[in-house]
Protein backbone atom coordinates (compact mmCIF):
# COMPACT_ATOMS: atom_id res chain seq x y z
CA UNK A 1 0.00 0.00 0.00
CA UNK A 2 1.17 3.44 -1.01
CA UNK A 3 2.27 5.65 2.54
CA UNK A 4 0.02 8.84 1.91
CA UNK A 5 -3.10 5.71 1.86
CA UNK A 6 -1.20 4.01 5.21
CA UNK A 7 -1.00 7.51 6.90
CA UNK A 8 -4.83 8.46 6.68
CA UNK A 9 -5.57 4.90 7.33
CA UNK A 10 -4.08 5.46 10.90
CA UNK A 11 -5.56 8.50 11.22
CA UNK A 12 -9.11 7.66 10.65
CA UNK A 13 -8.87 4.59 12.68
CA UNK A 14 -6.82 6.87 15.44
CA UNK A 15 -9.78 9.83 14.91
CA UNK A 16 -12.62 7.00 14.77
CA UNK A 17 -11.47 5.09 17.89
CA UNK A 18 -11.61 8.59 19.87
CA UNK A 19 -15.20 9.45 18.25
CA UNK A 20 -16.54 5.38 19.09
CA UNK A 21 -15.43 6.00 22.87
CA UNK A 22 -17.16 9.09 23.02
CA UNK A 23 -20.49 7.91 21.45
CA UNK A 24 -19.91 4.91 23.32
CA UNK A 25 -19.48 6.78 26.54
CA UNK A 26 -22.53 9.26 25.60
CA UNK A 27 -24.82 6.25 24.69
CA UNK A 28 -23.92 4.04 27.75
CA UNK A 29 -26.81 5.07 30.51
CA UNK A 30 -28.89 4.28 27.18
CA UNK A 31 -27.19 0.84 26.67
CA UNK A 32 -27.40 -1.04 29.65
CA UNK A 33 -30.36 0.60 31.67
CA UNK A 34 -32.49 -2.23 30.73
CA UNK A 35 -31.15 -5.97 30.05
CA UNK A 36 -33.37 -7.15 27.21
CA UNK A 37 -33.37 -3.49 25.01
CA UNK A 38 -29.65 -3.17 26.07
CA UNK A 39 -28.47 -6.07 24.27
CA UNK A 40 -30.17 -5.05 21.26
CA UNK A 41 -29.35 -1.55 21.17
CA UNK A 42 -25.62 -2.33 22.21
CA UNK A 43 -25.38 -4.83 19.38
CA UNK A 44 -26.97 -2.29 16.74
CA UNK A 45 -24.81 0.17 18.08
CA UNK A 46 -21.47 -1.90 17.42
CA UNK A 47 -23.02 -2.88 13.74
CA UNK A 48 -23.83 0.66 13.14
CA UNK A 49 -20.14 1.74 14.08
CA UNK A 50 -18.44 -1.09 11.92
CA UNK A 51 -20.26 -0.03 8.69
CA UNK A 52 -19.27 3.85 9.22
CA UNK A 53 -16.25 2.57 9.93
CA UNK A 54 -15.92 0.65 6.51
CA UNK A 55 -17.93 3.47 5.00
CA UNK A 56 -15.09 5.84 5.54
CA UNK A 57 -12.38 3.57 5.20
CA UNK A 58 -14.04 2.70 1.99
CA UNK A 59 -12.60 6.78 0.22
CA UNK A 60 -9.43 5.92 1.31
CA UNK A 61 -8.22 2.88 0.62
CA UNK A 62 -10.79 0.48 -0.98
CA UNK A 63 -11.84 -0.63 2.35
CA UNK A 64 -9.04 -2.29 3.22
CA UNK A 65 -8.51 -4.02 6.82
CA UNK A 66 -4.80 -4.06 7.78
CA UNK A 67 -3.77 -5.77 11.26
CA UNK A 68 -2.26 -2.42 12.52
CA UNK A 69 -5.47 -0.52 11.98
CA UNK A 70 -7.03 -2.56 15.53
CA UNK A 71 -3.67 -1.38 17.78
CA UNK A 72 -4.13 2.30 16.63
CA UNK A 73 -8.03 2.15 16.67
CA UNK A 74 -7.17 0.65 20.34
CA UNK A 75 -4.75 3.59 21.08
CA UNK A 76 -7.01 6.36 20.14
CA UNK A 77 -9.91 4.80 22.56
CA UNK A 78 -7.39 4.81 25.35
CA UNK A 79 -6.13 8.38 24.05
CA UNK A 80 -9.70 9.98 24.71
CA UNK A 81 -10.16 7.78 28.22
CA UNK A 82 -6.73 9.17 29.21
CA UNK A 83 -7.37 13.36 28.21
CA UNK A 84 -11.12 13.33 27.57
CA UNK A 85 -12.82 12.08 30.76
CA UNK A 86 -14.00 13.67 33.63
CA UNK A 87 -12.08 12.35 36.32
CA UNK A 88 -8.96 13.23 34.18
CA UNK A 89 -9.84 16.50 33.26
CA UNK A 90 -7.52 18.02 35.52
CA UNK A 91 -4.73 16.18 33.57
CA UNK A 92 -4.88 17.96 30.46
CA UNK A 93 -5.54 21.38 31.69
CA UNK A 94 -2.31 21.20 34.35
CA UNK A 95 -0.49 20.55 31.25
CA UNK A 96 -1.76 23.81 29.42
CA UNK A 97 -0.68 26.29 32.90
Amino acid sequence: MILIYQIKSLSLAFIYGIFFAFTFRKSKNILFNNKIIGIVLNLLFMIDHTLLFFILIRFINNSRLHIYMFPVFILGILFYRYYFTFSNKNKLTSKIK
